[in-house]
C-alpha cells in the first residue's frame, strides 16, 4: 500500500483496484463489482468519466449527497469547480491511462449548507466497457470540517487541491507539472481564466 494515501478508505480502494488489474491494464467498469471488500465505501465512492473535457459524474454514493446536501449523480466538475480546475483534472485523467496509475489529493469542499469540510480523494482508473471511453474510481474521505466560507451561490464549491500527488502503482507515475502547463495552455488558448 501507499505511504501518500492518508486514510484507511483510501488504502482498501487501492488494494481493491489492485486485486481487479489484469497485467499492467487499466481495469474495465464491469470489473469494478460489488464486493465485501469494497460495500464499505460505497457511500463514499465516486465514479466519473471523462466527457467533453470535464468529468460527469455517473455514480456518487449516498455518503456524499447526505454531506453535500446535492446528488451530484449526472452532473459535471464543471458544475462546481473553475474551469481552470476541470482543464487540469481532464488532463490529470489522461495522463491517469496513458501511464497507469492513482491519485491522492486533498481539497477543500464548501456547501451551501453553511459549512465546509477537507477531504482525501483517492483514485484510480477505469476504462468503459467497451474499452474506449475513459472513467476514475474515487473515494471521498471527509478529513474534518473546515471554516465556512462563502459558495458563490453554487450548491457546493470544490476548492482547487492543496495537495495533488500521483500514486505509482508499479508503472512509474506522470510528470504532472508538464501536464499542469500543459493543460493551463490549453484552457487559456480557449479564453479560460486562471485562478
Amino acid at each position: 500500500m501507499n505511504s501518500l494515501v492518508l486514510t484507511d478508505s483510501g488504502r482498501k480502494l487501492e488494494k481493491y483496484w489492485q486485486s481487479i488489474r489484469k497485467a499492467d491494464e487499466v481495469p474495465r467498469r464491469g470489473d469494478f463489482r460489488l464486493t465485501s471488500d469494497i460495500a464499505p465505501l460505497m457511500p463514499h465512492l465516486v465514479i466519473a468519466e471523462l466527457d467533453d473535457n470535464d468529468l460527469v459524474f455517473r455514480l456518487a454514493g449516498s455518503g456524499l449527497t447526505e454531506r453535500q446536501g446535492l446528488n451530484i449523480t449526472g452532473k459535471r466538475y464543471g458544475d462546481f469547480a473553475e474551469p481552470m480546475q476541470v482543464a487540469r483534472a481532464a488532463a490529470r485523467i489522461i495522463a491517469l491511462h496513458a501511464t497507469p496509475c492513482g491519485f491522492v489529493s486533498v481539497h477543500r469542499e464548501e456547501y451551501q449548507r453553511g459549512f465546509a469540510a477537507d477531504v482525501e480523494v483517492v483514485g484510480f482508473p477505469l476504462r468503459t466497457d467497451n474499452g474506449e471511453g475513459r472513467m476514475l474510481v474515487m473515494v471521498v474521505t471527509p478529513l474534518g470540517t473546515a471554516p465556512y466560507s462563502e459558495t458563490g451561490g453554487r450548491p457546493i464549491f470544490m476548492a482547487p487541491a492543496s495537495r495533488f500527488e500521483f500514486i505509482d502503482v508499479g508503472q512509474g507515475e506522470p510528470d504532472d507539472n508538464a501536464i499542469v502547463q500543459w493543460a493551463e495552455r490549453g484552457a487559456l488558448s480557449q479564453g479560460k481564466r486562471a485562478e
